[in-house]
């Protein structure tokens, strides 16, 4: 359909000129002399922060050295799971609390909450050992103790 600025298609499927203030055919409008065509605005396309695409691609884990296999059953890894997620996933990823983890060890530990909750305590106590926190740092952080 032509995209001229006055054009406009009605709810009956009739086409309507607000220029001429009339029903027109569309052959009219094709040769009109008022022809004017829309500006057309670029979307931008909102994308992650300079901040978070850095820390994504500089990823590391303090639970483990091989970033390439699954932590669980050692078979390649399909993606990197950060351990604390939500508002805290910037955190994991800055702290080296990531994972390597297969599709399905991947797809398991999202839904099973006791395993979650493993690595949940797993990841504060190698972050207190590791970074020589206390309990009380980690919760500052992280806004809560799992241990």
């Amino acid at each position: 359909m032509n995209k001229c600025k006055y054009l406009k298609l009605k709810f009956n499927h009739t086409i309507y000129c607000t220029k001429l203030n009339k029903e027109i055919q569309l052959k009219k409008c094709t040769n009109c002399k008022h022809k004017e065509y829309k500006v057309v605005k670029k979307v931008k396309i909102k994308s992650k922060t300079n901040n978070l695409s850095k820390l994504e691609r500089n990823r590391f884990s303090i639970l483990t050295n091989d970033l390439d296999h699954c932590i669980i059953c050692g078979l390649k890894k399909d993606n990197l799971h950060e351990i604390y997620q939500g508002r805290n996933r910037p955190n994991s990823m800055k702290y080296g609390l990531v994972l390597p983890l297969c599709i399905y060890h991947h797809r398991l530990i999202h839904s099973d909450i006791n395993l979650q909750e493993h690595y949940h305590k797993l990841g504060q106590q190698r972050f207190m050992a590791y970074y020589h926190k206390s309990k009380e740092d980690f919760r500052k952080i992280f806004y809560r103790n799992y241990l």
